[in-house]
């Protein structure tokens, strides 16, 4: 069987996880326990007492039914808390229909992709037809939010070992990008903005107004940092969803105009001393 992380049947030509069933499958692995309970599991597709065996390896059907052998999924990695695994973002990347290779690696605790589009659309128009944000939607349309890598680099052809395997050493040290379509800052405020916004996430290419903070690679954590900035930069204070609500520097931006357009909340009375009257028991 091949399945997903949801222990789904995977569709022809879609790595999963390879699992063995059958009379001949072991009980367990002996005086070991919780190695047993985390690769012998319950078979949802056979006959009730019956379990699956998780081999660790990664395979794909194609669409004659032949099995094909994709590597080992010894390969996650763990970002912020989350297990990814890279042949997944890596599959989704290639049902592109103009990618033709991918790859998957880590740059400053964010997940970078490399791509290569395919050559023939290329020279019919002469020139690369894929952009980074074509790339991103075609992502974002298919992947958790936390699949969806910061960096995203077109490269002519990936670099191989002298055995035919991806050299992940020689690939170039990625770079964010800013959106193409994006508009540059129109007022002090969304400058201020875009400067605190590409300080906090460390990148060094010109983010505009339209930037998306968490496209960026910004998470929580970074989003708690860039509200304590935007506190001592600007005096207004901020919480981590107004982030997650208003992600960009433009609407950020709306925001804080509003607050600072809003009236001050009216002063209290003062408090004033009065003497007690006593009341006298007879």
């Amino acid at each position: 069987y091949i399945l997903d992380n949801h222990l789904n049947l995977t569709p022809p030509g879609t790595t999963g996880h390879l699992y063995l069933a059958g009379h001949g499958l072991a009980h367990g692995y002996h005086k070991r326990p919780d190695t047993t309970a985390t690769h012998f599991i319950p078979n949802p597709y056979g006959p009730p007492g019956t379990h699956l065996y998780r081999t660790g390896d990664l395979a794909h059907h194609d669409h004659h039914g032949n099995l094909h052998y994709d590597g080992r999924a010894d390969n996650q990695i763990k970002i912020r808390g989350f297990r990814i695994e890279p042949n997944e973002i890596e599959t989704t990347l290639l049902t592109h229909p103009h990618i033709t290779q991918a790859t998957i690696t880590v740059h400053r605790d964010r997940l970078a992709a490399y791509f290569v589009e395919d050559a023939a659309s290329v020279s019919a128009s002469g020139s690369a037809q894929l952009t980074v944000d074509d790339v991103r939607r075609h992502l974002a349309d298919r992947l958790p939010e936390h699949l969806v890598p910061t960096y995203l680099t077109s490269l002519d052809r990936l670099p191989l070992t002298p055995n035919g395997k991806i050299d992940k050493r020689a690939l170039p040290i990625p770079q964010a990008t800013a959106r193409a379509d994006g508009r540059p800052p129109r007022t002090p405020l969304e400058e201020r903005l875009v400067a605190l916004f590409a300080d906090t996430l460390g990148v060094s290419a010109a983010l505009t107004i339209d930037d998306d903070f968490f496209h960026h690679g910004g998470h929580s954590l970074l989003g708690a940092r860039l509200t304590n900035h935007i506190a001592g930069s600007l005096g207004v204070r901020l919480t981590v969803r107004d982030l997650f609500q208003r992600p960009t520097p433009a609407r950020l931006a709306e925001h804080i105009a509003s607050l600072q357009a809003a009236p001050a909340p009216k002063a209290r009375p003062a408090l004033r001393r009065r003497t007690r009257t006593e009341r006298m028991s007879s």
